[in-house]
């Protein structure tokens, strides 16, 4: 859902990122490594805070929990990764820093990133979760799962209304990185 003042982020238009003085192509040349953040982290590529929950950021360098999935949570996951581009949106994410290739067996790509709101935390994780979950048996803390089975989808009035206090503070520190370059 389109806000005031919101900058949207769509392939081939502009991203900004703290240190450059300008905005610029949002094209990637060139696969890239995704960052690791530990699962339950207060930071993310695309948000960070006090508020905020990192799951799923994985790294072959780093060990991660391993096991089984609930089907019902892993069915409702992907339909938070397939509107990763709304939940961006509805939380002011800024534009995504490159295509990501499966750093394990470099057989899934992705780009997008998602927030699962639970009370005052929100979840932050990449859509290649889904693909580390299926491929590579990664599970997510029992925290995520139960927020993922509460929270309303995005792209969903509920979702918009949940996420709406989100949505300030990230626009609060974009805005403020932005005036600092």
């Amino acid at each position: 859902m389109w806000r005031p003042g919101l900058k949207m982020w769509r392939p081939g238009l502009k991203m900004w990122r703290p240190g450059w003085k300008t905005w610029r192509p949002a094209f990637a040349s060139k696969w890239v490594t995704m960052s690791f953040f530990p699962d339950m982290g207060c930071k993310s590529l695309v948000a960070a805070g006090d508020h905020v929950r990192a799951v799923g950021w994985l790294h072959p360098e780093h060990p991660y929990t391993k096991g089984d999935v609930p089907a019902n949570f892993l069915a409702r996951l992907k339909e938070f990764a397939a509107r990763s581009g709304d939940s961006a949106e509805a939380l002011y994410f800024g534009a995504f820093g490159g295509f990501h290739t499966c750093e394990f067996c470099g057989q899934a790509h992705g780009i997008g990133n998602f927030g699962v709101p639970s009370g005052a935390l929100l979840f932050v994780a990449p859509e290649m979760i889904v693909h580390y979950i299926e491929e590579h048996a990664y599970r997510p803390p029992a925290e995520f799962i139960e927020a993922i089975l509460r929270s309303p989808l995005p792209n969903t009035e509920e979702y918009q209304l949940i996420t709406e206090p989100f949505w300030h503070m990230h626009r609060k520190v974009v805005k403020r990185m932005t005036q600092e370059s």
